[in-house]
This record gives structure tokens, sequence and C-alpha cells, in this order.
């Protein structure tokens, strides 16, 4: 749906506009009433730029042209001019003759207008604003402000005595700009193709030769035998030799010797991580020492009876031996398992170190927070 957009009433725009110019020179900060008048852009630039001025004799009315000559330009206008006094009468401001508007479009959001005042020598350009709250809404809002003197901008540019016009040129423009770009692309394509064209025949011709000219300088070659291989025969090459030897210099997880770890810091254990394994062992083996000992005849008569081939029933133990001998099984099944209950331990608090270091936790700080478990472990035992 096409918005309707109305003529800019000059008669209701231009006084409030004409009348806040000559306070330029009067004060660095624009008056309250000219920045609803000012489109949104050209109001932020007037706020921003005049507050951060740093004489209070600088002037905002430069800040509504745009170029940095016209804008001198303005100042002078307005200044030498005695038309923006107002009526003695009627207390208005008499601005004169206005030309005929004229409209041009720029896309498919901008539409601007031109107001040529003729007697004060400003031409004022309108800006169709949308939207516009602190304007007051959809309304013409001045986005420049040039002085007629020396301004080439009108001629150059393209406006048009209405707004239906200044959309129609727009179109055309754009469908110019588009046949234009598309031809410069055609041209300069085409352009690279010939130049690529014409540097590739003689290469091309060249490279037929070099190929050709490659079989009559290749020399007759004969292929070596393939020696017979034994698929039973695996020799190792230096790269697996290197992969295999890397394997020892790994440090397994459940080894308790670690070459990299500081014992220092921990301290030194009594406890070895093959004690459980050690004493399993020594209590697999049967103790026949004590009962060699006991049957053993004097002067070594036990041996000679051995080496003779009699037959005779074997002693077994009195039953007061396998007694003693389950009892020292028993005694030695508790110490294993006390020793596997230190060793736990042990290992549980040089995990607990390594962790806090990890940590960033000095040494002190740790033996404080053990010994403040310890103590808390004798309050809990008075307790039961």
């Amino acid at each position: 749906m096409v918005q309707y957009v109305p003529p800019p009433d000059y008669r209701s725009l231009l006084p409030p506009l004409l009348a806040c110019l000559p306070t330029a020179f009067v004060s660095p900060r624009a008056p309250p009433a000219l920045l609803p008048l000012l489109s949104p852009i050209l109001r932020q630039r007037v706020q921003l730029l005049a507050a951060t001025s740093s004489s209070a004799s600088d002037s905002w009315l430069p800040l509504l042209c745009w170029e940095s000559e016209p804008a001198k330009r303005l100042v002078d206008v307005v200044s030498e001019s005695d038309a923006f006094e107002l009526h003695p009468v009627s207390g208005e401001l008499d601005f004169g003759d206005v030309e005929d508007l004229s409209y041009r479009r720029l896309d498919e959001e901008t539409l601007q207008a031109r107001v040529i005042v003729t007697d004060l020598g400003l031409i004022i350009i309108y800006l169709w604003c949308e939207g516009d709250q602190e304007g007051g809404g959809n309304g013409w809002r001045v986005s420049e402000a040039r002085p007629v003197k020396g301004d080439t901008e009108g001629v150059a540019s393209n406006w048009c005595p209405t707004i239906a016009d200044a959309d129609e040129k727009a179109k055309e423009n754009m469908m110019e700009e588009a046949i234009r770009e598309g031809e410069d692309h055609s041209a300069m394509h085409g352009m690279n193709n010939d130049d690529t064209a014409i540097e590739d025949e003689p290469e091309e011709e060249d490279d037929d030769d070099d190929y050709w000219a490659q079989y009559d300088k290749t020399p007759a070659t004969q292929i070596p035998p393939v020696p017979p291989s034994n698929p039973n025969k695996h020799v190792r090459t230096s790269s697996e030799a290197d992969y295999f030897d890397r394997y020892t210099q790994v440090q397994p997880e459940m080894d308790n010797d670690d070459p990299s770890e500081d014992r220092r810091a921990i301290g030194e254990s009594t406890l070895n991580g093959d004690v459980m394994a050690t004493s399993m062992c020594r209590a697999s083996k049967p103790d026949t020492r004590s009962f060699q000992d006991t049957y053993a005849l004097p002067n070594g008569s036990g041996a000679a009876i051995a080496d003779e081939d009699i037959s005779h029933p074997t002693a077994s133990p009195p039953a007061g031996l396998a007694a003693v001998s389950r009892l020292e099984e028993s005694a030695e099944c508790q110490s294993i398992a006390e020793m596997a209950v230190k060793q736990h331990v042990s290992t549980s608090i040089k995990s607990l170190f390594r962790l806090c270091r990890s940590s960033g936790m000095e040494r002190s700080d740790f033996d404080r927070l053990v010994q403040i478990e310890l103590e808390t472990l004798s309050m809990m035992e008075e307790d039961d």
C-alpha cells in the first residue's frame, strides 16, 4: 500500500525556522523551538556538536549545512541581511516570494522537497519523516539549509516539479545505473577473456611441443626384479622400534613407584605397594621346615632313610602342631589386613595432599586441616 505524502506547506514551515536563525549569534546552543523542526539526523548533529563547542562565540548555524564552504556563506547571508527582523505591525517574518517547489527521491525511503526563498537568499531542503516522535509524528523536517549564491547542488541533482515525477525519475535512474553496471561488468569480463585467450594460445603450443619432446629425451629403462618376500619373516624397521621403545618410558597407573613424584614434599612411608602380594605368596607356601626338623633323626639318619627304597606309611603331624599352624595363619592374615588398611590410609593421605597442592594450598595449611580432623575424631570417640 502506497502512503500518501502531502506537499510541504511552506507558509507554515518557514516562519518558525527563519525566526530561530538570528539567535545563532546570541547563544552557542540552538533554541529548543528549533530542534523539533529538524530531521532526526540533523537534530542529533546540532545537539551533539553544539554541546561540545569549546568557545562561546561559536555558532550552531553552520551545522545546518553539510558542506564547509556553503556553511560559511550561510552565516554571512544571515548576519548581513535585515530581512530576518519581525514586521512591526503584524509581528511576523515577511520572507517574500518563494519559487515553485521541487522534489527529489533518493531511494524508496528518502523523499526531499526544496524551497528557494529568493528574497532571503536561502535554500531550505525538507525531508519527509515517518514516526518522528520528537518532531510530532509524520511530516516534513528540515534536512539542510544552504545559501542561493554559489549553489551548484540544484543544477547537478534531479529535482522534479511533482512527487510522481520524482518517483518516475528515481526508477529511470535506477534502471540506467543497473544497465551501466552490467555493461561495465560485461566489458571488463570480455576484456579479461580476450587477454587470457591471446596469452594462452602460444603457451598451449609450447606445452604440446614440450610434451612430445619428452619421449625423445627419455632413455630406455629396465625395471629391476622384485626379490621374493618371505611372509614368515618380519624385519622390524627403525620406526617400529622407536614406536615400541616408547612404551618403556610409560609410567603405569597402578605402579607404587613414580619417579616423577616429589617425595620430599610428601614424606617417606613405611608401606610398600607390594606388601599385600608378598604376604599372600608367603602364606600360600606350606611351612615344611618345622615338620622336617621335628621328625628328623639324629646324625642325619633321616636323609639316609629317605634315600632308601623302603615302602612304609608316612607319619602325620600331631594335632597340637596343626592347631599352632592355624593360629599362626590367622595371625598372619590379621597382619596382612592391618597392613592393607594402613596402606590404604597412607595412599589416601597422599592423594589428598596432591589434590590440595594442585589447588594452591600450602603444606602448613594441609597439616593444620588434618590435625583439626584428627582432633574432631577424638571428640567423636569421647562421645561414643
